[in-house]
């Protein structure tokens, strides 16, 4: 299913989003998500942060997606929903791979639920 999506209009998505073409601007930051409210919220939240880890994302985006490094910081990042399912399923050539076909929307959501639950974090 993920590959008709990407196939249907992901590229399509991506371009008009990179290019602010949709609605002339970045596309407008989705509402933050608070603390997780239930058991499945978080059990998301840990699978999409050992997604983050296995693929290697930090290598890019450093401290788990908290700080730029080769790649920009996704904690408070300004891009919807959208924006951010698309670049993990597409990918952006010459800057990041697609991951449409290696992870399931399942996936992709629970990324997106890792993403936007980063918080700066806190030395005991």
């Amino acid at each position: 299913m993920m590959k008709q999506w990407i196939n249907a209009g992901g590229a399509t998505l991506l371009a008009a989003a990179l290019c602010g073409h949709a609605s002339g601007m970045l596309p407008a930051r989705a509402a933050e998500t608070t603390s997780p409210t239930s058991p499945a919220d978080a059990a998301q939240i840990a699978h999409g942060k050992i997604l983050f880890i296995s693929y290697g994302c930090g290598w890019c985006h450093e401290d788990g997606g908290r700080k730029a490094g080769k790649c920009p910081q996704l904690m408070n990042t300004p891009r919807d929903d959208e924006f951010i399912i698309s670049l993990i399923a597409v990918g952006s050539p010459g800057k990041m791979p697609a991951f449409g076909e290696a992870l399931t929307e399942a996936d992709i959501h629970a990324l997106l639920l890792y993403i936007r639950s980063l918080k700066p974090e806190t030395n005991p």
